[in-house]
C-alpha cells in the first residue's frame, strides 16, 4: 500500500492554517507522503501566500484553488471526491493539530480495517462526548486501540475509495429518512447547507456500517472562529497522543466497543459479557434518548419508567454497560417489555443522579435549576 497523500482544506484561517503547519513538519511522516491544498474560493491572502511558500520535505506538494465559492459541504464534497483519482486521503480541516505518531496510527488503521466493508470512515479525533446529552462518552475497554460509533465524526479523517464511493452512491439515490427511522431528531431534521456529518451519520445507519474512532487522539480541535462558531471554543480540545501507537488491532467482529447512532453498545456486543441477556430480544437505551415509537424490539433497557420491570440495575460502575453486565442491583435502569415503558424523557430525578454520576456528585445549583425547570415543563405538559 502506497502512503495516503494529505488534503488540507482552508479557506479564512491563515492564523489556524500556520499552526496545523507546524504541527505536521514536527510530525513523524513517511517520505514519499504528498501534501494537496484544497483551497476555497476567495481564500484570505495570507492562506494563498501561505501556501504558495510552504515547504513540503516529505513528498510532492499540490494546491487547488476552487473557481466559485462551494460552501462548507461542497467544499467538503469536493475533498472526498478526489479519492478517485488519489485513493487513500487523510483529510484534515485546517483548525486541527496533528500529534507526532498521527500518521503511523493512520498506517495502522488502515492495515487493519482498510478493507473492512462495514467502516464508513476513519476518525482521527477521540471523541470524548454524547452530543445529545453533553456529557462524557467512555467506551468500554475491550483492549483493541480503536472503537467504532455510528456517528460521522469531522477533526481529522481517513477515506478509501472504496467508502467514499459507497457514499456518494448513497447519496445519490438517498430520497430522506424513514418516519421509522431509529435515530436521533437533531441527526434527521437539518439543513444540508449547514453541514455534512449528520447526513453522513445517517449514511451509516441506513447501510449499517461505523466510524472507526482512535482511543487516544491522533489529531484535535482548537476550535477556533469559523462557519460554524463565532467565537473559539475550547469544547472540542482533548489530550493529543503524543507518540506512535504500536498495537495489535482486533478484527471488527471480536471488537465489544461497537455503538450505534445513540452512543449505544450494539445488542449482540453487550451479549458477549452479559449472558442473562442472550435469547432477549432487546433494545439498549442507557443514554434514554431513543424515541420508544420506533423500535420494533420485545425488550428494552433503559432508565425511563418500566411498570412492570423483569430487573433492575444500579448507575454506579464505570462505565454504565458495566453495571448491566455485572448484575449491579438499584433502581436506575430496567429490564422490561417494550410495551410496559412510559414514552418520553428521563425523570428528573434520574437526570439528576446522572450528572451527579458523570460530574463525581459536583453539580451546581444553576444546573440543578435548569433540571428543575425541564422537569416542570414536562410535568405541565403531560397535565
Amino acid at each position: 500500500m502506497s502512503n495516503p497523500p494529505i488534503v488540507i482544506n482552508a479557506f479564512q484561517r491563515p492564523d489556524s492554517l500556520k499552526r496545523l503547519l507546524n504541527s505536521l513538519q514536527k510530525a513523524s511522516i513517511p517520505d514519499d507522503v504528498d501534501l494537496w491544498f484544497s483551497i476555497e474560493f476567495g481564500a484570505h491572502p495570507e492562506v494563498l501566500k501561505m501556501v504558495s511558500s510552504f515547504d513540503w520535505k516529505f513528498g510532492k506538494k499540490t494546491i487547488l484553488e476552487k473557481e466559485q465559492k462551494l460552501g462548507l459541504v461542497g467544499h467538503f464534497l469536493a475533498c472526498g471526491d478526489l479519492t478517485s483519482q488519489l485513493g487513500t486521503i487523510v483529510y484534515l480541516e485546517d483548525d486541527l493539530y496533528v500529534g507526532a505518531g498521527f500518521y503511523s496510527y493512520v498506517l495502522q488503521v488502515l492495515d487493519a480495517y482498510g478493507e473492512e466493508d462495514r467502516i464508513g470512515g476513519f476518525s482521527l479525533n477521540a471523541l470524548w462526548f454524547n452530543g445529545y446529552l453533553h456529557l462524557p462518552f467512555k467506551p468500554i475497554q475491550d483492549g483493541n486501540p480503536s472503537f467504532f460509533l455510528q456517528v460521522a465524526w469531522y477533526q481529522g479523517q481517513i477515506y478509501t475509495a472504496a467508502q467514499w464511493q459507497h457514499f456518494k452512491e448513497w447519496l445519490v439515490m438517498d430520497e430522506g429518512a424513514a418516519p421509522d427511522l431509529l435515530m436521533h431528531d437533531s441527526m434527521i431534521n437539518f439543513h444540508l447547507e449547514d453541514d455534512w456529518f449528520p447526513l453522513k451519520s445517517r449514511y451509516l445507519v441506513e447501510t449499517g456500517r461505523f466510524y472507526c474512532f482512535p482511543r487516544e487522539a491522533q489529531v484535535v480541535n482548537f476550535g477556533d472562529a469559523g462557519t460554524h462558531f463565532a467565537n473559539k471554543t475550547d469544547f472540542f480540545m482533548t489530550e493529543a497522543s503524543l507518540d506512535s501507537i504500536s498495537a495489535v488491532f482486533k478484527p471488527f467482529e471480536k471488537c465489544l466497543a461497537v455503538y450505534d447512532s445513540f452512543f449505544e453498545i450494539l445488542p449482540d456486543r453487550l451479549n458477549v459479557f452479559c449472558p442473562h441477556l442472550r435469547g432477549k430480544d432487546v433494545e439498549i437505551d442507557l443514554n434514554g434518548t431513543k424515541d420508544l415509537s420506533r423500535i420494533q424490539k420485545e425488550y428494552l433497557i433503559s432508565p425511563k419508567q418500566c411498570k412492570s420491570p423483569i430487573s433492575q440495575y444500579a448507575l454506579e460502575m464505570r462505565p454504565h454497560e458495566m453495571n448491566i453486565a455485572e448484575q449491579i442491583s438499584g433502581d436506575y435502569f430496567s429490564l422490561g417489555r417494550l410495551v410496559d415503558f412510559e414514552s418520553g424523557s428521563v425523570s428528573m430525578q434520574k437526570e439528576l443522579q446522572r450528572f451527579r454520576y458523570f460530574h463525581r456528585h459536583k453539580l451546581g445549583l444553576k444546573k440543578q435549576l435548569i433540571l428543575w425547570l425541564k422537569n416542570a415543563i414536562q410535568t405541565f405538559v403531560k397535565v
